[in-house]
């Protein structure tokens, strides 16, 4: 597909104005802009722009976070479960977890917090004490995430209720490209990107970490990318 058969494809969605959701809750909104543009992946080849293009599709008033992607390797200055023993708690499987969200300039339930550091282009997570507990290099996590999304079409939906059923209107849509380091560090700076704890010990004391996630609000996606296109 070029960009102008794209372009027309997604004019000819955006002209059937709104058509009822086809799977309810929060994943109904890419699953009906799938099912509508005939995708059986998660990208799409488009030679224009160099390849492979990811997909996101959100509700213009959304406030959910999505995962951008995860990276943990070689960040921790003290182990993890130290960690997750000091600053854990009980779940609702009674083991010890940690599981939360940061952002930058805002102390959370857990007292934990985030420090960015511009000169060398750190990002740090410090406990009550500013103790380093790990660190993140801005220019590596967002290699991770010009890998992950280094082309993306970011698809925005009106939504409405029309006798008890959620229907999406498709009228917006832009191809984002180049991922800029100094927009990625600002938008940690705004706290518009989080950092994500997922992690627990197991009934044998070692530790299960489902990958921390770097976490943001979709409809701030464009704050990210240097090139915005906009194609509907």
């Amino acid at each position: 597909m070029n960009l102008n058969e794209l372009n027309k494809k997604l004019n000819d969605i955006s002209n059937l104005g709104y058509v009822p959701a086809l799977r309810g809750g929060t994943t109904g909104v890419g699953y009906t802009f799938e099912t509508l543009f005939g995708l059986g992946e998660t990208n799409l080849p488009i030679p224009d722009i160099g390849g492979r293009v990811e997909i996101k599709t959100t509700r213009k008033e959304s406030t959910s976070l999505i995962t951008l992607f995860t990276f943990n390797r070689g960040v921790w200055l003290q182990k993890q479960k130290e960690i997750i023993e000091q600053f854990g708690y009980l779940d609702e499987k009674g083991r010890i977890a940690l599981k939360t969200t940061l952002f930058f300039n805002r102390l959370n339930s857990l007292k934990l917090s985030i420090e960015v550091d511009e000169e060398k282009n750190v990002i740090r997570l410090l406990s009550p004490f500013h103790r380093v507990l790990a660190e993140w290099d801005v220019y590596v996590i967002v290699g991770v995430f010009s890998a992950k999304l280094s082309r993306l079409l970011f698809i925005l939906a009106d939504r409405r209720i029309n006798q008890g059923m959620e229907e999406f209107h498709f009228n917006e849509a832009y191809l984002l490209t180049k991922p800029n380091p100094r927009n990625f560090l600002k938008a940690f700076m705004d706290s518009q990107v989080g950092i994500d704890l997922r992690m627990h010990l197991n009934e044998n004391g070692t530790v299960r970490n489902r990958g921390t996630g770097f976490r943001m609000h979709e409809n701030d996606l464009l704050v990210l990318y240097e090139n915005k296109q906009k194609i509907l």
